[in-house]
């Protein structure tokens, strides 16, 4: 079956209102009112990266998703987006994910040298992670030994942590098999409402999950007006331009 992407899009973006009343984040633009969105932009690094079939999680706004793309990627369907968090959305997808998946948080704008580098690993089980972000309290915070990740939650301080997790991850093998069966045990103790990282934090006494170091790529997670006007003013152009 070989690898998949995974998009989790399937959230409406209530920091982003009224932007998203009629539209999840994933499809804000990233040139202006109208123009390529972050989805397009994110299915295009991934296809430019390789990966043969992607799966969009959709919820919010889904019809509009299934018309700007098309056939050009599969659907999988959250019914339960308002009451519920990444975690959920991925475990919707886990009996079509056999091989390897790259998992992409549907509201992080990044350029396709992050899904290389994750591709070019030779582990099987890696995170991509920024060492040079500015760590506050929205932050996703990795703790860091080596390369291995040991902790990662957003309430650690920025005093504890090293880097800042993207919402780009990739497992293969045995690391996705780890992840799949953690992610199955929280959703049956009920835990539908918690972001996906929470999950490769409880997975990592069971298996090791190493980062992928990306300072000083041009990147950025869109949770407010101010991400999506940097988005659109500075770290898009600069994907575009391939600057740095």
């Amino acid at each position: 079956m070989g690898l998949k992407g995974v998009i989790l899009a399937a959230g409406q973006g209530k920091r982003l209102l009224p932007l998203t009343r009629e539209i999840p984040k994933a499809l804000l633009p990233l040139n202006g009112s109208t123009g390529l969105t972050i989805l397009e932009h994110q299915v295009k690094v991934l296809e430019e990266a390789g990966v043969g079939e992607i799966l969009v999680v959709a919820g919010h706004g889904r019809e509009r998703i299934e018309a700007l793309l098309g056939p050009r990627v599969s659907y999988v369907l959250n019914e339960e987006y308002f009451r519920t968090n990444s975690i959920y959305s991925f475990y919707l997808t886990m009996d079509r994910l056999e091989d390897g998946a790259l998992i992409v948080n549907g509201d992080v704008l990044f350029p396709r040298e992050v899904a290389g580098r994750l591709l070019e690993s030779e582990h099987d089980g890696v995170l991509s992670v920024d060492t040079g972000a500015l760590l506050d309290e929205e932050t996703m915070k990795v703790v860091l030994k080596g390369s291995l990740v040991v902790d990662i939650r957003k309430d650690l301080s920025p005093q504890e942590a090293h880097g800042e997790n993207l919402g780009v991850v990739l497992f293969r093998g045995k690391a996705l098999a780890t992840l799949k069966e953690v992610v199955a045990e929280m959703i049956a103790r009920g835990e539908v409402n918690r972001w996906i990282p929470a999950a490769f934090r409880e997975m990592l006494s069971l298996h090791p999950i190493h980062a992928i170091d990306v300072k000083g790529l041009p990147w950025i997670e869109i949770d407010f007006p101010q991400d999506l006007e940097k988005a659109q003013k500075e770290i898009y152009p600069k994907i575009v331009s391939g600057s740095v």
